[in-house]
């Protein structure tokens, strides 16, 4: 049973969630207050682990995490190094950039390594933003560099989807200039 004593941790692991990176989300998004629902928690001061479980929901701004659980790992300053979200299917959104849509994602795992930007989708991954979409086994997502990497395996290939739009621009940096998408 919790303290109320040991709330404070939790909701302070909770806020580390949100990326450091501020290529991943809109600056809003930290100013707004967060809500996190779980069926229970657990944090260990001595390895800097907060473990969430059971109808795991994280939602701050445009941010939105859910799964059956979710493990936060911090540094010995408190700062987020990684966060794993497990589920059937475990969710991530967030609004990148005001003037995109959100970019989502879905899969039986989510890994998020903040000193590299990284989001790695494990099993069944779906990543999309507007109307393009990459799906496949493994998707690798880095935030910073804006760069999507989707593996297959010798059972299920990668399934790329570039709208109309996407395919006739001629920026660079877009599909068809450089060969892939940046959601």
């Amino acid at each position: 049973m919790l303290r109320r004593t040991d709330i404070l941790p939790l909701l302070a692991m909770a806020a580390c969630l949100l990326p450091a990176t501020p290529a991943l989300a809109l600056p809003e998004d930290s100013q707004q207050p967060i809500q996190v629902t779980a069926d229970n928690a657990r944090f260990d001061e001595g390895t800097g682990e907060a473990v969430y479980r059971g109808n795991v929901q994280i939602v701050q701004g445009t941010l939105e995490v859910r799964g059956d659980s979710l493990t936060l790992k911090v540094d010995d300053k408190g700062a987020l190094s990684s966060a794993r979200t497990l589920g059937k299917q475990a969710h991530y959104q967030q609004k990148t950039d005001p003037a995109k849509g959100l970019v989502t994602a879905d899969a039986n795992e989510i890994q998020f390594d903040n000193k590299t930007g990284v989001i790695t989708l494990i099993g069944s991954a779906v990543l999309r933003q507007d109307s393009a979409s990459f799906k496949g086994p493994r998707i690798v997502y880095s935030t910073t560099r804006k760069q999507i990497e989707a593996s297959g395996n010798a059972s299920e290939r990668v399934q790329l989807v570039f709208p109309p739009s996407a395919r006739n621009s001629s920026k660079p940096g877009s599909p068809s200039a450089t060969g892939g998408s940046k959601p």
